[in-house]
């Protein structure tokens, strides 16, 4: 892993996003709205940047947390 990955930047964050994979209750699939072959953290950032920008802000503010107790 790279330094950049250990930090919690935007890309660290779409990446983690990208691993985990979209939600089965998202994908058009199962009657969501999120194809199902895309990148889960790409499509959120592309196509709902509101939503990608307050998860990244929650998500940024535990892993500083996690990072500080090390």
């Amino acid at each position: 892993m790279n330094r950049k990955d250990e930090r919690p930047s935007k890309i660290s964050y779409e990446r983690y996003l990208n691993e985990l994979g979209i939600p089965e209750d998202q994908k058009k699939s199962n009657n969501g709205q999120i194809p199902d072959y895309v990148k889960y953290g790409t499509w959120l950032r592309v196509n709902d940047s509101e939503k990608f920008e307050y998860d990244y802000q929650r998500w940024k503010t535990k892993v500083r947390a996690e990072q500080n107790l090390t």
